[in-house]
């Protein structure tokens, strides 16, 4: 795309994603209205009016205050309506106007544009496809000194047409023909440009064509076939041109390569072609050896035949005596190697549908051949392939001797091998794995001589320490992967700059600042910082209080704290936590200290007010009621006992208990007659109204004895505390164990809250039942849980509400 043709393109675009009118704080206004359906120009516009579309609609004349207002244009796009006139001062009130677009219109006469005299500040100026007859320019056209671009279409073009224009300077004038344009040979010459442009659909004149490539330095060819291109090349003796570009060229392989043959010993060094279209693919002729070609560019070509010869079609691509080679978004699947010693410098293969066999050659019994005729290559893309295997690629270009820079990114890369294996060219200096599938393994498969490596995009966690050691790493660029903590440079002890952006960094120690010495940039920008202790040091990187020589890119804009909630969104310069909250020592003396004091103040206190003694005579009262309770002979009643046991459980673990346990203690029948044990569920036998502590006393008071199911979600439960405190509270007035310890899953001591005292103690001093995983041992647990709630117990039906009975 032109830099006049890109301007238009984004200019356009900008307007057509804008309201017809923006807010009064911009200092401009953008108006689009395209396909509006107008007659006329509006009378509304502001004067600050500086881009304005009118095209696509159905204006008939442009008057002489149609713009009077807007003295600040300088966009207006009136193309595709059907303007017949033009007055003479329509533009005298727009004196910075610079792009003109009149395409598309009714006008009649090159020889009457009369308001180009009001113009003069023009660079662009499109009026092709009206209705012009004559390409005779008038005397206005001499005024506009500072054009740039001018755009033309005619019947007939003949000579002196463009004397107006001879004293003007274009940087790129485009003629559109057809097959019906009359061209006198030679009336070019007195257009002055840097580049013309030739674009037709159809066909057009031999001699307009080799006009163009004897009188300018760059052609650009839009439409044109490749025989009548061969055809018209071949027929002049003098060509300027160097360089030649063709676009939506439908061509077949015999004329394509006839055209090319005769460019390569022509004046021309710089060819290309974009949206090539090749419908015949019989044989054509081989390159030619030598050239004053220096690049060749090939960019979106197809073939639409199926059954042809690849190896001809690669043959001629590698076989190209030139210095800069192209082939892009082109869907070749393979690159042969040259015949002979290849002067090509830089060779682009970028957004192809490449193998790891590229450059390669069968031998026998399968063995691949490695190419040894591209030792000229320097700078080497194989971008947007489908490449796979980075060993197979590296042996693919070992023998690229002066390769310096290599470009694999956006492929499917991986490396599965073993430290070393890789074999690389002996000088590459620049490698970009961007936008691959690697993992930590990528470390172990690069040249040791590069000095700027590219790894974006990947799934790279860590750097391990048995990586290659990379002694001339100067740039390592992370960016978007998944590392928790920034690298130590062990591995590049000279790295100076490091990338890790979009990374997943929380709080990155400060342990690569040892090893990294040269290290002078630091990218860690965009990571979910979490706001800590930890992380302020980190962030005294910015400053000059860690390292004086690093610096922090991006800082500060994009560094910002994502967690804890209160600092989310807040920037890392401005985030700071108390002292005494990041010194654990300073903590510890903050506590101890006052606390330490509370105590010798509560020793002096007691002690003054005779508070040992009374403590001695609480204590010799308890042991004197506890030795008396113990004391008492009561044997073991089972009236009132309705229960063999109560279940005290998390409601977490309730899938377990009514799944598992109650169904395996109680058995029961059809007809709601429990042969097994009787077991005081809360869901089935809590009496409802009653409040829930009266419930659990009661079926306490009725259960022989008390299940506890324990789990870590237990001791989370304040209603399994309160029926553990009854339970022990029944222990201790019926003088016997009445708990039974079911550990569901391992549970810690550590782990038990201290308010659950009693349950520690239990659980230190006695035995409890650990249910199995393995199903084999479950039969002795349910056996051994069965055996210590036996007792005979009275006939008993189960009721609504048997807690109350």
């Amino acid at each position: 795309m032109d830099t006049m043709d890109f301007i238009i393109w984004a200019v356009s675009l900008l307007l057509g994603s804008l309201p017809c009118s923006l807010s009064s704080d911009m200092s401009t206004i953008i108006v689009y209205l395209s396909s509006n359906n107008l007659s006329s120009v509006p009378d509304w516009l502001s004067s600050s009016t500086e881009a304005l579309d009118l095209s696509h609609n159905h204006i008939q004349a442009l008057g002489k205050e149609d713009f009077h207002q807007t003295s600040s244009l300088w966009f207006l796009n009136v193309s595709y309506n059907v303007i017949q006139s033009i007055d003479p001062k329509v533009f005298h009130s727009t004196p910075h106007l610079e792009f003109l677009d009149l395409s598309h219109n009714k006008l009649h006469s090159l020889l009457g544009q009369s308001y180009l005299w009001m113009t003069p500040n023009l660079t662009y100026l499109d009026l092709s496809f009206n209705e012009f007859v004559n390409m005779t320019l008038g005397d206005e056209f001499s005024n506009l000194g500072k054009l740039e671009d001018l755009r033309l279409s005619a019947e007939v073009i003949q000579d002196k047409d463009f004397m107006s224009i001879s004293s003007l300077h274009l940087n790129s004038f485009t003629l559109y023909v057809s097959v019906q344009t009359r061209y006198k040979g030679g009336s070019l010459t007195n257009v002055v440009s840097k580049k013309i442009i030739i674009s037709t659909k159809s066909d057009c004149d031999f001699t307009i064509l080799g006009d163009a490539l004897t009188f300018f330095s760059e052609v650009k060819l839009d439409g044109f076939k490749g025989q009548r291109l061969a055809a018209g090349v071949s027929q002049r003796s003098i060509i300027k041109v160097t360089h030649l570009e063709l676009v939506n060229t439908l061509t077949a392989w015999k004329h394509l390569t006839s055209f090319v043959d005769i460019i390569l010993s022509s004046s021309v060094k710089h060819l290309s072609f974009d949206m090539l279209t090749c419908d015949d693919m019989k044989p054509g002729r081989t390159v030619g050896r030598s050239s004053n070609l220096e690049s060749f560019y090939i960019r979106q070509a197809s073939v639409t035949v199926f059954l042809f010869s690849q190896e001809m079609l690669y043959d001629f691509i590698i076989n190209m005596p030139v210095r800069n080679l192209t082939v892009v978004q082109t869907p070749i699947i393979h690159v042969t190697c040259p015949q002979s010693p290849s002067r090509i410098h830089t060779l682009d293969l970028s957004d192809c549908a490449l193998s790891e066999r590229v450059f390669s050659r069968g031998g026998g019994s399968g063995v691949v051949i490695e190419c040894n005729t591209l030792q000229s290559v320097e700078i080497l893309s194989l971008k947007g392939n489908n490449l796979q295997d980075l060993k197979q690629l590296s042996n693919r270009v070992q023998l690229m001797s002066s390769l310096r820079s290599l470009d694999l990114s956006q492929n499917k890369l991986l490396y599965h091998g073993e430290p070393g294996d890789c074999v690389w060219p002996s000088n590459i200096l620049h490698l970009n794995l961007s936008s691959n599938s690697f993992d930590n393994s990528v470390f172990h498969c690069l040249p040791k001589t590069i000095i700027s490596l590219e790894l974006q995009d990947n799934d790279i966690t860590v750097m391990k320490t048995d990586i290659l050691k990379l002694e001339s790493l100067q740039i390592l660029d992370l960016t978007n992967n998944r590392f928790h903590d920034v690298p130590d440079c062990t591995a590049f002890p000279n790295l100076q700059r490091l990338l890790l952006r979009g990374n997943s960094l929380q709080s990155p120690s400060l342990d690569f600042v040892r090893t990294c010495p040269a290290l002078q940039d630091l990218d860690a920008s965009n990571n979910s910082f979490i706001c800590t202790c930890s992380l302020q040091e980190f962030t005294s990187i910015a400053g000059e209080t860690v390292a004086a020589q690093m610096k922090l890119l991006h800082w500060p804009g994009d560094y910002s704290c994502s967690y804890p909630d209160t600092w989310r969104g807040t920037l890392l310069k401005n985030f700071s936590l108390p002292a005494i909250s990041c010194s654990a020592g300073l903590l510890a003396t903050t506590i101890m200290v006052p606390a330490a004091a509370l105590v010798i103040v509560v020793a002096v206190l007691c002690h003054q007010l005779d508070g040992p003694w009374y403590m001695g005579m609480i204590c010799q009262w308890a042991r004197a009621k506890k030795r008396g309770i113990l004391n008492r002979d009561r044997p073991e009643d089972l009236q009132g006992i309705v229960f063999h046991a109560f279940v005290s459980y998390s409601q977490r673990n309730a899938e377990w208990v009514k799944g598992q346990l109650i169904p395996k203690l109680e058995e029961e029948d059809t007809e709601g007659i429990r042969h097994g044990l009787r077991v005081c569920h809360h869901e089935r036998d809590f009496i409802p109204g009653k409040p829930i502590t009266e419930n659990i006393l009661l079926c306490v008071e009725k259960s022989r004895r008390c299940i506890f199911v324990l789990s870590s979600d237990f001791v989370r439960s304040e209603w399994c505390h309160y029926e553990l405190c009854f339970a022990n509270h029944q222990r201790v007035t019926r003088r016997f164990d009445s708990v039974i310890l079911v550990l569901l899953e391992p549970l810690p001591l550590y782990l038990i809250p201290s308010k659950y005292y009693q349950l520690k103690d239990m659980m230190s001093r006695r035995t409890y039942l650990e249910w199995p995983r393995e199903r084999a041992k479950q039969v002795l647990f349910w056996a051994n849980l069965r055996a210590a709630l036996q007792a005979d117990l009275p006939p008993w039906r189960r009721n609504y509400g048997s807690c109350g009975r």
